[in-house]
């Protein structure tokens, strides 16, 4: 089981966003991640290894704020989670732990747009793929360290609960760095 925190940074995401009273939207999106701010940006995993190879099972808390916001619109975020869940497969090649993984994204979206306020519900929004490589270092039989270095594309459709009807939709390629601390059962 590992768990791990850090930041990202998240390159131009292209993002439309679809109001009742502004209508439709375009743009690519500047999204940052604050992932040293409450709720942090972290990781945690449960991994069965084998003969140097493992099934892993991972959630990737992301955050996105956009920092270019259009016209009319005043926030807009996916800060509570662009939640990615994946299943992965790792390698370990000397010393080093390679992953692959895919899996769905729970969002959970919040915006004030138009003067109304959009918060929510956390959604089944979209899918994501994940690429990693890092290095663990063992401390003991049981515990380990580790920095990570992995590349994630993901995107959501989502529906923010508020009125009137808003629909976004993002699609966000991202480049996070976390360190963390493993146990080995």
């Amino acid at each position: 089981m590992e768990a791990l925190v850090g930041d990202a940074y998240d390159f131009d995401s292209r993002t439309h966003i679809e109001h009742a009273v502004l209508g439709n939207i375009h743009l690519d999106g500047d999204y940052e991640t604050r992932g040293l701010e409450g709720p942090l940006h972290y990781a945690w995993r449960i991994a069965r290894w084998s003969d140097g190879r493992a099934w892993e099972l991972q959630l990737l808390h992301h955050k996105l704020y956009l920092r270019n916001p259009p016209a009319g619109v005043e926030s807009l975020s996916i800060s509570h989670g662009f939640n990615i869940i994946t299943v992965n497969r790792a390698f370990e090649i000397d010393h080093w732990r390679v992953r692959v993984g895919a899996g769905p994204v729970v969002a959970h979206p919040e915006a004030r747009i138009g003067g109304s306020t959009y918060d929510g519900p956390y959604e089944l929004g979209g899918a994501a793929a994940l690429l990693g490589i890092g290095r663990w270092a063992e401390l003991s039989s049981h515990w380990s360290i580790g920095a990570e270095a992995s590349f994630t594309f993901g995107y959501v459709d989502v529906k923010p609960s508020g009125s009137p009807r808003l629909e976004v939709s993002v699609r966000n390629p991202a480049v996070h760095a976390q360190v963390g601390i493993g146990y080995r059962f």
